[in-house]
């Protein structure tokens, strides 16, 4: 059976890392995060961007492990599971970031805009990777071996993050230091 590896395509999610201090990095001219201090408006509007792509990212952490499915009929059923749950948690994410309302800093209206255009491009490829899954002839070993992997690479086309340019934000990363939500994030990347 096919290898199912996730990472690629979590660079989404794994991106509000930045969030979390990753992005720390002085600029020329700009202060770093950690000469700034971040104002508790902007720390809990973080924590909310934060929380609402914690589901996602544990939902796209999970894929199936074709090792462990008993047979190939529970393998796609597991992994069209896995892209319904995945393309339903972006779908969430989405939903939580805009209830988050306009950011209360420079910069963050406009991460998030292009966090939420990669989250619905990736919902797209959740479903087109579900819809050929679910066409697979469970019965066709040639067919399987090469329909199971090309559905999951077709969610692997993300190739930037779009939180690369946070270090311009030193007052966001200083808040995704401190927020809680950025914090689980780094820890269930970390593991």
């Amino acid at each position: 059976m096919p290898r199912i590896t996730p990472p690629a395509f979590l660079l989404p999610a794994v991106a509000a890392l930045a969030l979390s201090g990753g992005c720390t990095t002085a600029v020329s001219g700009a202060a770093s995060a950690d000469s700034v201090a971040a104002g508790q408006g902007t720390v809990a509007w973080v924590d909310q961007i934060c929380g609402s792509l914690l589901p996602y990212l544990k939902a796209a952490a999970s894929p199936p492990k074709p090792a462990a499915a008993p047979d190939a009929a529970t393998l796609v059923r597991d992994i069209d599971d896995w892209l319904t749950e995945s393309e339903k948690s972006a779908g969430t994410a989405i939903s939580g970031m805009d209830a988050a309302g306009p950011a209360p800093i420079a910069g963050g209206d406009e991460i998030v805009g292009r966090l939420s255009s990669t989250l619905k491009t990736m919902q797209a490829s959740y479903r087109d990777a579900r819809a050929r899954i679910e066409r697979v002839d469970i019965n066709n070993r040639q067919e399987l071996q090469r329909e199971v992997p090309a559905a999951v690479e077709s969610v692997k086309r993300l190739a930037s993050s779009p939180m690369a340019d946070l270090q311009r934000y030193p007052e966001l990363a200083q808040a995704g230091k401190e927020a809680a939500g950025c914090q689980q994030i780094a820890r269930e990347v970390g593991r």
